[in-house]
């Protein structure tokens, strides 16, 4: 799943037609479906997958578009932590 979660990522970073804030809308909800898959991988095994790898490389694009300390605020106050 990496592999397509990163070509997701330079997809939505590449896009020229989209303005930051629809790219930002877009790796947030990359992001809530990666968190997802995190919290299914605490409660149970899963093959070969690493959810966190995943995670991490949407949020340096969010990073890079400028969201990075928005995401930590709302990470640090979310009641759903991992």
């Amino acid at each position: 799943m990496a592999g397509t979660v990163k070509s997701k990522i330079e997809m939505i970073l590449k896009d020229g037609t989209r303005g930051t804030e629809a790219k930002i809308r877009d790796l947030l909800t990359l992001r809530s479906d990666a968190r997802a898959l995190q919290r299914a991988a605490t409660e149970s095994p899963m093959d070969g997958e690493d959810p966190s790898s995943d995670l991490q490389q949407i949020d340096l694009a969010l990073e890079k578009l400028g969201h990075g300390e928005v995401l930590k605020a709302a990470d640090e106050d979310s009641a759903a932590t991992l």
